[in-house]
């Protein structure tokens, strides 16, 4: 990424269902069902989701639920076009601050056990393997490794 390009991020809107979609189905081996995302971005109240733009094209995207004190990250994908230049991380790290600032004690997700790349990228966030959830991903029964990060205040005296 050169210094004249910088990512941006922003409220997802049904809007951007289509480019949310086709970054899924081309991250994603069993992708959600389109209708899932227009469910949670239309109709949830817990879920917040949000699109990284480059150069004006989405480039990736975030979904979380907030919830209980918790911030579930449900879905985090890039375009495969766009991989390597931090996106992903400035989408976590966007939806961290925001439970900070909700005042969210905790945040969690679940990924693959064979996807080393992304424990990879959350470990370097904070996040641990707390938990396990054996056969998980109902494409191939492979089991989803829980990794937790505890939050903490936003600010000092909150």
């Amino acid at each position: 990424m050169s210094s004249e390009q910088s990512i941006v991020i922003r409220a997802a809107s049904v809007r951007d269902l289509k480019a949310i979609w086709e970054i899924e189905e081309a991250s994603y081996a069993a992708p959600w069902p389109k209708e899932t995302f227009f469910m949670d971005i239309a109709f949830n109240g817990d879920a917040k989701y949000f699109v990284a733009l480059l150069d004006k094209h989405i480039v990736g995207f975030i979904g979380g639920w907030f919830t209980d004190g918790k911030l579930h990250i449900v879905n985090v994908a890039t375009d495969p076009a766009s991989r390597g230049l931090g996106v992903a991380t400035q989408l976590v790290l966007f939806v961290l601050d925001l439970a900070r600032d909700l005042k969210i004690d905790s945040a969690f997700l679940e990924v693959r056990r064979s996807n080393t790349g992304a424990q990879k990228l959350y470990e370097s966030l904070g996040f641990s393997v707390t938990g396990l959830k054996p056969m998980y991903y109902p494409d191939n029964m492979e089991d989803g490794l829980v990794m937790t990060k505890e939050l903490g205040r936003a600010h000092p005296g909150d």
